[in-house]
């Protein structure tokens, strides 16, 4: 867990640890929302201000039970964290034991008591990876979690959880935050002024994003694939100076860092053929993400084979999720990019 300054949602925070302080706190949370915007955050920050020993409220940091929290080692604190797992779907060995599970289950943790007399809390992190069995292994859980137990469920796609799980827990909203808040914090942590709009606008108000793209290279990313898109560089120049900017890049192995690159890169351009439809429906480019960067490159309003460049773009895509070669699918796109020449 981290106990690091929270970035907004300080009210949704305040009103759930009034609820605690006040008995009326619900046994399960759904922290839905969009991507990056601080969902997880939110949720590690809440479990260390109920466990704080000052608590419940905001966590001082200072104390016993925060520390442990920072550290990662409360006892009463169980987080299952896909992105760190690199797990693309949390199976059911995660939730309810099996032959193959390893280490303690979410079942097993909350079938102890809690070690320090207090709260048993669960994070699960991108719950919408949750496999269907898996979400099935949790309805009896959330349905009989016991006394002082907390799950939160983080979730940027909440359409992808069963009914039944959704009906079984109390939704907290999570908005994004405007640029000019995102692009203060960046400023904040030592980016210049320009960079750090730039890389606001381009989250679309999520924070996480922002230091995600910013790690990842997506401006210049997002500079080569315009150019290819504009017909100044061809698909396999722009795969070469694609392959040039590099960046930090999630995965433990070499092949799992490219894969990981190329899904970035594919969705940078499947964002940026969606917005340049959105430009081409006359929508003022100021409100689109890439709206100034697709200007700038010069493309023009119209063009030929719009949908062709989408629908290959998408099934790019799905090949890195099949597990196909990263590199191939990246060229499927960047060949389909030629037909929006002006």
């Amino acid at each position: 867990m981290r106990v690091e300054r929270l970035r907004g949602h300080a009210g949704r925070l305040e009103g759930l640890w009034r609820a605690a302080r006040e008995g009326r706190l619900a046994h399960a949370l759904s922290f839905a929302g969009p991507a990056g915007i601080g969902k997880h955050l939110a949720a590690e920050t809440l479990a260390a201000g109920l466990l704080c020993e000052s608590g419940p409220g905001e966590p001082c940091r200072l104390c016993g039970a925060c520390k442990r929290c920072a550290s990662g080692s409360h006892p009463d604190v169980h987080v299952v964290d896909p992105v760190a797992e690199e797990l693309e779907t949390i199976p059911i060995k995660r939730i309810a034991r099996r032959e193959d599970s390893q280490g303690q289950t979410l079942e097993e943790f909350l079938g102890l008591r809690a070690m320090e007399g207090g709260w048993r809390i669960v994070l699960v992190r991108e719950s919408e990876r949750l496999n269907e069995e898996a979400q099935n292994a949790l309805l009896k859980t959330l349905e009989e979690p016991g006394d002082d137990a907390l799950l939160v469920l983080e979730c940027s796609r909440p359409e992808r959880l069963l009914a039944t799980i959704a009906s079984r827990v109390v939704r907290v909203p999570f908005e994004a935050l405007p640029d000019e808040e995102v692009a203060a914090w960046m400023v904040e942590d030592g980016l210049e002024p320009v960079l750090a709009r730039d890389l606001a606008r381009l989250s679309c108000g999520a924070i996480g994003i922002a230091r995600r793209a910013q790690a990842e290279g997506w401006l210049e990313r997002r500079a080569i694939l315009c150019a290819c898109l504009a017909g100044r560089m061809d698909a396999f120049a722009a795969a070469a100076a694609l392959d040039e900017v590099g960046g930090e890049h999630q995965g433990k192995t070499a092949a799992a860092k490219a894969r990981h690159a190329a899904r970035a890169t594919l969705d940078l351009g499947i964002a940026l053929l969606r917005d340049f439809e959105r430009l081409t429906a006359g929508l003022d480019p100021a409100r689109l993400p890439h709206g100034g960067a697709l200007l700038a490159a010069g493309l023009s309003a119209t063009g030929v084979g719009r949908r062709e460049r989408l629908e290959q773009a998408l099934l790019a895509r799905q090949d890195v999720d099949l597990n196909l070669a990263p590199d191939a699918a990246l060229e499927r796109m960047l060949l389909a990019f030629a037909p929006a020449r002006a």
